[in-house]
């Protein structure tokens, strides 16, 4: 299957390293796939990071597959432990924004929202009282790039997880900021739009409806991201 942008590549490079390949490869665990194909500096030095996190509650196998990623990516050796060691930092820091009861998805899905600029804070906010979900984190970390004040990102949050709005219903509201915005509203005034929207259709479809082309773009990025966590721990 070809893949004609960056973002998907850089997905495509995740699943393949992951072992989706082979039926072999998808029974092995993410440090055996390493140990099989990174050098065994780069390997021991991997393995070393994930001894020293694991009293820290970070999971050992992101850390393989982030070196994975990072091989099939041709990122030089010498920088290979370096960015796992960073990685791995930021899962510790979304182990602590998430509790101890949060699985590999979510997990990963923290780190992710901390990199792209997520405050460890505002993971943090987000509701306890309801079962957390790397969707959410997702929603979030779009919301932030959009310019959507860190306050109004985590109240139609609140909202969309107190209406149990679906997977699907949620990833919906970035694409819609986005769409907004393009079309001149500020983000102050596209994030009230869809606050309204919600708390009339309460549980139903959000305003405006999206034009089908832009709507399935923005559904492949978003799940392509989603999927990727999912398999992080394989």
């Amino acid at each position: 299957m070809k893949i004609t942008t960056i973002q998907f590549a850089m997905t495509a490079a995740l699943v393949f390293v992951t072992g989706s390949a082979t039926p072999l490869a998808s029974q092995q665990t993410p440090q055996e796939r390493a140990q099989a194909m990174l050098s065994a500096d780069v390997y021991e030095g991997v393995s070393a990071v994930a001894r020293e996190m694991a009293d820290a509650g970070v999971p050992a196998g992101p850390l393989f597959n982030k070196a994975l990623e990072g091989a099939a990516k041709r990122v030089p050796p010498t920088q290979l432990v370096p960015a796992v060691r960073s990685y791995g930092i930021r899962l510790q820091q979304a182990r602590s924004a998430l509790g101890p009861g949060a699985g590999v998805p979510l997990l990963v899905a923290g780190a992710d929202a901390i990199q792209r600029g997520v405050p460890v804070d505002a993971i943090r906010s987000l509701p306890t009282d309801r079962p957390r979900s790397p969707v959410a984190l997702l929603v979030l970390a779009e919301l932030l790039e959009s310019g959507i004040p860190q306050d109004r990102a985590i109240r139609i949050l609140r909202i969309s997880i107190d209406q149990r709005l679906q997977d699907a219903r949620m990833l919906d509201i970035p694409v819609r900021v986005r769409r907004l915005i393009r079309a001149g509203v500020s983000p102050a005034e596209a994030i009230e739009r869809i606050r309204r929207s919600l708390r009339r259709n309460r549980g139903g479809a959000i305003t405006p409806i999206l034009p089908t082309g832009d709507q399935a773009l923005a559904d492949r990025r978003l799940r392509l991201r989603l999927d990727r966590w999912r398999r992080s721990g394989d």
